[in-house]
């Protein structure tokens, strides 16, 4: 992956580096990064060229090189592999760059036999294709400026779930006293017909006799 952008984001993709030069930001991924940092132990930009022997677009090459970071710049050789046509303008290069660098292993493309490098060739079209790339890139990073306020919303909302959580807890460890009815006990006041009655019923249950 190889993004520029004048704007300055705070990449959320991991193994992402960012450098700068002539107010353009640079997102690269450590892949990319390495195999460029290889090539420039390998290289100087005129053995590159030799090696790649690019027929197209030379003069977005050397633009490239002298308008890029290094070690970046190493890879603008390989925008000969672009059909004609490609202007010299930052960003359009380093979209080239992006599509060439997704496609091909360019520290291993040095080493293959230059009649099959010939026949790898990329169209203009390959501004559509990094293009959609970009947009993923962007959506998913955060907007420098916006950093401290994004971060400040999302410890506001793990605070929140925090609070949330600990209440619930709380109310689990600690729950309400059941509700208990009481009974209150009223004694029934019996007249004579009613103590007799209870009498009797006593005795029948005891089989009490009356002679006893």
């Amino acid at each position: 992956m190889l993004v520029t952008s004048k704007k300055r984001y705070l990449p959320t993709t991991i193994n992402t580096l960012v450098l700068i030069k002539n107010d353009y930001f640079f997102y690269i991924h450590r892949d990319v990064y390495d195999k460029a940092i290889m090539l420039t132990d390998r290289y100087t930009l005129d053995e590159l060229v030799e090696n790649i022997q690019p027929q197209n677009n030379l003069s977005a090459i050397n633009y490239y090189y002298e308008n890029s970071p290094s070690p970046i710049n190493i890879l603008a050789p390989f925008l000969g592999l672009v059909d004609k046509g490609l202007p010299n303008d930052i960003e359009t290069l380093t979209g080239a760059i992006h599509v060439i660098t997704a496609a091909i292993d360019v520290k291993a493309y040095t080493l293959i036999e230059s009649d099959l490098r010939k026949t790898l060739e990329f169209s203009l079209y390959i501004k559509e294709e990094y293009e959609m790339a970009w947009e993923r890139f962007f959506m998913t990073s955060i907007p420098y400026d916006e950093r401290n306020t994004i971060a400040n919303t999302q410890q506001q909302m793990i605070d929140t779930q925090t609070l949330a959580a600990a209440t619930i807890e709380n109310e689990d460890m600690n729950p309400l006293p059941d509700s208990t009815i009481e009974e209150e006990f009223v004694p029934i006041e019996l007249d004579d017909y009613g103590k007799a009655a209870e009498k009797d019923k006593l005795r029948s249950i005891l089989q009490i006799d009356e002679n006893m």
